[in-house]
């Protein structure tokens, strides 16, 4: 793969080429969009449906415990592992529509491998990216301190204030001599292909061979993933199975390094689209071609814990040029996803279970011998034990139904027989080695295996940006930089109010916010909330860096002395309460825009 003439001019060692000719990681996840005929996924991978598809949530059953953690809905996350030329990628991979009309295109280096060794793919789970994402979420807490106004008042209290948080196989095909096909077999819930990138035409025939519905648009976005030696993932939902039986796929294929194919993902994205990763490895990592930013936490709202996060990061990051950055958000010691999923015993004995025959029984043992009840469960025990229809019209989940098993098929059932007679035969027919087997190769297992890659690699890595489909113009490459500090995902700022007179009515006059960053802003005591607060008039990033292989970042724009001044000269405060720094404060704006502009075009 070429490199392309639209690339922003990253500063990328001489020993290394950008894109090596065995190109890194060309990998795609799928992507909901409001489109008929065609999804399209994030991370290069092309969802090839004939339906309409509606959005869905990309943590839908996660909601973070924590009020100082600010929601963030990441549109695709991924987390990849990389040692000695070889890359495990678990992909979360996230639907809605018709199971017919599900069908995804992933490019790919070289022929994936499974955890035998052989051509294939692995399951992942969802559980993985849920635990990785309230472990590594960014917290911003606000403690409160007061100033000791002589009657013994004074000291500190740390307040977080709410934010917006709380309101299996198959037998493997063997492909004609002129056949782009280099395996077929089927794990869990996918039937799945490697085909080779040779061809577009031979791989287009072979996807309306096979009936995947090939969009417009998809023919001119492949392009930049046809080259020899290259290869494509086809998945597609096996008969019998739902968009609910979806999970993550595991892929380990040889590549110099991860990479995300985001240029096929303009052709369905959403505007602003959140793109996670993790990245575990034996030091931190960096986005290889793309800028790094630095948030000035000065934009942060931490009267709301960080509630508006997300729109400071779509803010910050597209300062940069061509809006390609990418923000850590936690670098450190993988420590803390340790025996989280492959805690010893977790799933007691399996072989127990499956001798289980009475089915409130058996989803209480699952339960309580260490199974998530989120929504890849309670897929798996609806096709053994379903909710019955009269239910459902009631409101009640799955989640909720298998909760509460005893009351609904031991207690409901015996006052309202009527309301079940549709699982009768379900229940009856009721099969435990069947679903325990099941349960095993699709959950149990899968989940231990995550778990293993974090006693593996001793270093993660977090990073975000979001993106539109007017931005996706460049692959993301991620490599490491083992030099670089350690970088937490807790952030804690200090807001301090002021004694006032002694003949003033009021204890206190004023306060003050002091953010991590090291950044003060002196407000009216009636600013210091989350109702009268108000973002300054500063630049969204304090710095936009190339982080490099080695040695320190190199820093492209640094609005660090820009950011001190519009706070602090001027008299200016957050809130309005010195209306005299406004034509300060717009002015120093002005000259940032300035410096901005002078900066990108002497970078460019």
């Amino acid at each position: 793969m070429s490199i392309r003439k639209s690339m922003p001019s990253v500063h990328v060692p001489a020993s290394r080429s950008l894109l090596p000719r065995k190109s890194p990681m060309r990998l795609g996840l799928p992507r909901q969009s409001l489109r008929v005929g065609f999804v399209m996924g994030l991370l290069g991978g092309a969802l090839l449906t004939g339906g309409l598809v509606q959005e869905a949530a990309a943590c839908g059953c996660f909601a973070p415990p924590d009020p100082s953690v600010p929601v963030v809905q990441a549109g695709e996350r991924i987390l990849f592992a990389h040692q000695n030329g070889e890359v495990t990628a678990h992909i979360q991979v996230q639907y809605s529509g018709k199971p017919g009309e599900f069908g995804w295109l992933l490019p790919l280096p070289s022929v994936p491998k499974n955890k035998m060794g052989k051509d294939g793919i692995d399951l992942g789970v969802d559980e993985l990216f849920s635990q990785l994402t309230t472990t590594t979420q960014p917290k911003y807490r606000l403690t409160r301190k007061y100033d000791d106004c002589g009657n013994g008042l004074g000291g500190s209290r740390s307040t977080p204030t709410a934010s917006a948080a709380d309101s299996g196989g198959g037998v493997l095909n063997s492909a004609p001599p002129s056949s782009p096909l280099v395996v077929q077999d089927s794990v869990g819930p996918y039937d799945f292909a490697v085909l080779k990138a040779d061809s577009k035409t031979e791989m287009f025939n072979w996807l309306t061979t096979n009936k995947y519905f090939i969009p417009t648009g998809t023919d001119t976005a492949v392009n930049a993933y046809i080259h020899p030696g290259g290869y494509f993932l086809a998945l597609r939902l096996r008969a019998g199975f739902s968009t609910g039986d979806l999970q993550p796929v595991v892929l380990k294929y040889k590549s110099d390094l991860p990479m995300i194919p985001i240029i096929l993902t303009s052709v369905a994205a959403q505007p602003n689209m959140g793109v996670q990763v993790w990245m575990l490895g034996a030091g931190r990592a960096i986005p290889r071609n793309y800028f790094h930013t630095v948030v000035n936490d000065a934009q942060i709202n931490w009267f709301t814990a960080g509630a508006n996060y997300n729109d400071v990061i779509i803010k910050a990051v597209g300062e940069a040029d061509g809006k390609h950055s990418f923000v850590t958000e936690y670098a450190g010691k993988s420590d803390l996803m340790k025996n989280v999923l492959n805690r010893v015993g977790r799933f007691g004995t399996l072989d127990a279970l499956a001798l289980v025959k009475d089915p409130v029984s058996y989803v209480q043992g699952t339960i309580n011998n260490g199974f998530s009840l989120n929504g890849q469960l309670t897929t798996l025990l609806s096709r053994y034990i379903p909710l019955p229809a009269a239910l459902k019209v009631q409101g009640v989940t799955l989640n909720s139904y298998y909760q509460r098993i005893d009351y609904y098929l031991n207690q409901d059932r015996k006052v309202s027989p009527a309301k079940y007679t549709d699982i009768e035969a379900a229940l009856l027919a009721f099969d435990p080695a069947k679903a325990t087997a099941e349960l095993r190769t699709t959950i149990a297992e899968p989940t231990v295996d995550a778990g293993q890659l974090f006693d593996a690699f001793p270093y993660l890595t977090r990073l975000y940006t979001t993106l539109s489909p007017a931005d996706m113009t460049m692959d993301p490459v991620f490599s490491y930089n083992p030099s670089l500090p350690e970088y937490s995902n807790v952030h804690e700022a200090t807001l301090t109010y002021h004694c006032a007179g002694f003949f003033s009515k009021d204890r206190y006059s004023d306060a003050t916010l002091v953010t991590p960053s090291g950044f003060s802003m002196r407000m009216a005591v009636s600013d210091a909330d989350a109702s009268n607060w108000t973002p300054p008039a500063t630049p969204f990033s304090q710095q936009i860096q190339t982080l490099r292989e080695v040695g320190e970042p190199m820093t492209v724009v640094d609005n660090t002395s820009l950011i001190r001044n519009v706070l602090g000269g001027g008299g200016c405060s957050l809130g309005g309460a010195a209306g005299s720094g406004s034509a300060a404060m717009l002015g120093l704006l002005g000259s940032a825009g300035l410096l901005l502009l002078r900066r990108r075009r002497q970078h460019s």
